[in-house]
């Protein structure tokens, strides 16, 4: 299993922005949609070429507590 990576930084005026490392293929769309559930919606987006590669599968679960 490929290592997986998630930088996120945090700007002074609040904007959010998201690196995904190690998910080949549109998988990584997958686990951006994760992200922005849990930070806000998408304003950008730019791929890199981790993202031509061929897909894999991507399973996520979201545990909410209030």
């Amino acid at each position: 299993m490929p290592q997986r990576e998630y930088d996120i930084t945090i700007g002074p005026d609040g904007k959010v922005e998201l690196e995904i490392r190690g998910h080949p293929g549109k998988s990584c769309l997958e686990v951006a949609k994760v992200f922005e559930q849990i930070i806000g919606l998408q304003t950008g987006q730019q791929l890199t070429r981790e993202y031509y590669e061929p897909d894999q599968d991507v399973r996520s679960h979201i545990d909410q507590r209030q």
